[in-house]
């Protein structure tokens, strides 16, 4: 009896927050609805819904510009309600909207130029370091000295000398053997 209780509470205590989930398909739906009935209102359901669940900033932006059948103004004004509301999705919520609307494309990217316009890939990030523009310049131009420098053959590599002379072969002919009597 005591096991069978307390097995019965632990599976209460791990349902809990299962439950608290949001379930992005209906928030979805029910934003398409609300859309839908008062287009008038489109910007203040899809800042209210994107705050209150940010996870499911995808859905919910989708769903407005189907539910309102947006022209491309309309869907930029969708996009930036939704990453006024949570600017860490901005590039969820923009890759979205344009998926839903191709011919939103311009616009989308205007409004990302205008929220966030230095959060492309800069030149000290981890993956593309680059050097500064000034240590470039002072690299030697291979066109300069035609045969020498990093890009020239390298002698002894393709194309160039061998580094180990190469002599014909060397024929030993066996001594001749007479015989002694």
């Amino acid at each position: 009896m005591k096991k069978s209780f307390l097995f019965a509470l632990v599976s209460a205590a791990l349902a809990l927050p299962v439950s608290a989930e949001v379930d992005c398909l209906k928030l979805a739906l029910s934003v398409k609805n609300s859309v839908a009935a008062d287009q008038d209102k489109v910007l203040e359901i899809v800042s209210k819904e994107v705050s209150a669940a940010s996870g499911c900033a995808c859905e919910i932006v989708k769903a407005a510009i189907e539910g309102s059948g947006a022209k491309p103004e309309t869907v930029a004004s969708i996009v930036e309600a939704a990453v006024n509301a949570a600017p860490d999705q901005i590039r969820m919520i923009a890759q979205c909207a344009v998926a839903v609307a191709p011919d939103a494309l311009a616009d989308v990217q205007a409004v990302l130029a205008k929220l966030d316009p230095n959060k492309g890939e800069s030149a000290d990030s981890a993956k593309g370091a680059k050097a500064p523009a000034g240590e470039v310049a002072a690299m030697p131009n291979p066109l300069d000295f035609p045969g020498s420098g990093p890009v020239a053959p390298i002698n002894g590599g393709p194309g160039g000398f061998p580094l180990i002379p190469v002599f014909p072969p060397v024929i030993i002919n066996p001594p001749e053997v007479t015989e002694v009597d």
